[in-house]
């Protein structure tokens, strides 16, 4: 059926080097009222030369009369299975107007995505999505199962503390810190499962683009003017999430919860992924309520077979205590 709706309509599927100035404004607008931002064309070219996690063609786009009237950019990631490293397609940004909803527009851009990474070479397609969406629905009807589903830990409103003088120190990161935190990251995550590998230069890529503020979204632990530590929140006037906690030792990791919940200055503030499920006693104390799964959660797509949620799990070792996820590794 869907086929034949698409058959009578003059919808095209380009690449992002094929859109023209106007349907560039288009493919804006969608990104912007789908995910309250943009993805401009300077920021893709900046990760296009920096980086290989752009696939060559970006993304794909549905136009239709001249309009964009879908999307969706298409990552090639690194990813670390039991047998060893992978890389795996990652789908990010997947959205259709409003006005052409169920019109076919995102399984044929689904569709003809899978035929171009199965014929590069690629045997897993990846995605996050919201669970309590409808797309969800559509993403399972493709081939994918769910994978992971991120862990919560949430702390209500509390007096915030005066900073004492402690060891590690904490304190906000800057620009020159980038690269550090990069080396730790890549120091700490090794011999684990999952999202270990990030592209060389990962963050200073981001900051560069304008997508990461370090001074006002990382935290840093130094002990002995070393870096043993660091945090990423994202923050707004009613709530604090950290989603990135990477720390060399106990008393690393401690000083950082405790600096985020002195910066959530007085509102809720949450943990997320990997740094819940590594040490769940650390937040099973007064004050903290958690949960095993949200909303959000990771999905993948066997390009060679129709597998089921167990069997996608075990490929992907998501139920195992090596693997890593932070908030970094959302697309």
């Amino acid at each position: 059926m869907w086929k034949e709706e698409l058959a009578t309509t003059s919808m095209q599927l380009r690449a992002l080097d094929e859109l023209t100035p106007s349907m560039e404004v288009d493919r804006t607008l969608l990104h912007m009222a789908a995910f309250g931002g943009t993805f401009p064309s300077r920021s893709i070219e900046l990760w296009r030369r920096r980086s290989k996690m752009l696939v060559e063609y970006v993304g794909l786009f549905a136009v239709e009369r001249g309009h964009v009237v879908g999307q969706t950019f298409v990552l090639r990631i690194p990813y670390t299975f039991r047998d060893g490293p992978e890389v795996v397609s990652g789908l990010a940004g997947v959205t259709t107007r409003p006005d052409r909803a169920r019109g076919g527009i995102a399984r044929a851009l689904l569709a003809e995505v899978h035929r171009r990474e199965k014929e590069a070479g690629i045997r897993f397609i990846t995605l996050w999505t919201n669970r309590s969406w409808g797309a969800h629905g559509l993403y399972e009807q493709l081939g994918y199962r769910d994978l992971y589903s991120s862990p919560w830990a949430v702390h209500a409103a509390t007096r915030p503390r005066r900073k004492g003088r402690s060891i590690p120190l904490v304190g906000r990161a800057h620009r020159g810190d980038l690269a550090e935190i990069e080396g730790l990251h890549a120091e700490l995550a090794r011999g684990r499962l999952g999202f270990c590998q990030r592209p060389p230069a990962f963050l200073r890529t981001a900051a560069l683009a304008g997508e990461l503020h370090p001074d006002k979204e990382l935290l840093v632990a130094r002990a002995g003017g070393k870096l043993v530590g660091y945090a990423h929140l994202e923050q707004n006037p009613y709530r604090t999430v950290c989603g990135e906690l990477v720390a060399a030792s106990r008393a690393a990791k401690g000083a950082l919860v405790s600096e985020v919940g002195r910066v959530a200055n007085g509102t809720p503030f949450a943990f997320q992924h990997t740094p819940v499920t590594d040490d769940p006693r650390r937040f099973a104390g007064p004050g903290y309520s958690t949960s095993t799964r949200g909303w959000w959660g990771l999905m993948g797509c066997d390009l060679g077979r129709t597998w089921s949620s167990r069997d996608a799990i075990r490929q992907f070792a998501t139920d195992d205590r090596r693997f890593l996820c932070l908030a970094g590794d959302r697309f």
